[in-house]
């Protein structure tokens, strides 16, 4: 797994500079989008899609080796009996409410699927959905204190 805001570095003492809070939600939110295009692109294209992640695990011997793994990715589209196609967004295992009383998008065919997917990932990174994504944070329940 990557730090992306470690990649980063200063130009003038090498030490790594660290992403703002909004820059590393919309980075988290794009990668997930990223990973919902190579589903949608799949799914068009009518060919099955795996993702993988890279685990370490201790061998029969006692080494431990990396193995890669099908990581359990769950589509955030879905299309109705009617044939049209939607898709929600999600943050911070939240549906984003993207306008009173609406939380998913029409998109209508499978074909609009890819472009909708990458429209919705150019707005991300315009912060067009932060506050969207700010109110799905502060509406997640806070841990409570231990007695």
């Amino acid at each position: 797994m990557k730090w992306k805001h470690f990649e980063q570095h200063d130009d003038q003492n090498g030490k790594p500079v660290e992403e703002t809070p909004q820059e590393r939600m919309r980075s988290r939110m794009t990668e997930h989008l990223t990973e919902q295009l190579a589903m949608a692109t799949a799914l068009v294209e009518g060919r099955p899609y795996a993702a993988t992640r890279t685990v370490t695990k201790k061998n029969e011997d006692g080494s431990t080796v990396t193995v890669e793994r099908d990581k359990r990715l769950r589509p955030w589209y879905w299309h109705d009996l009617s044939g049209k196609w939607f898709l929600e967004l999600r943050y911070a295992n939240t549906v984003l409410s993207l306008a009173k009383d609406q939380n998913a998008i029409e998109i209508g065919t499978k074909d609009k699927l890819v472009p909708t997917i990458q429209t919705v990932i150019e707005a991300v990174n315009a912060g067009e959905l932060d506050a969207a994504m700010n109110a799905a944070l502060a509406s997640r329940k806070k841990p409570g204190k231990a007695a």
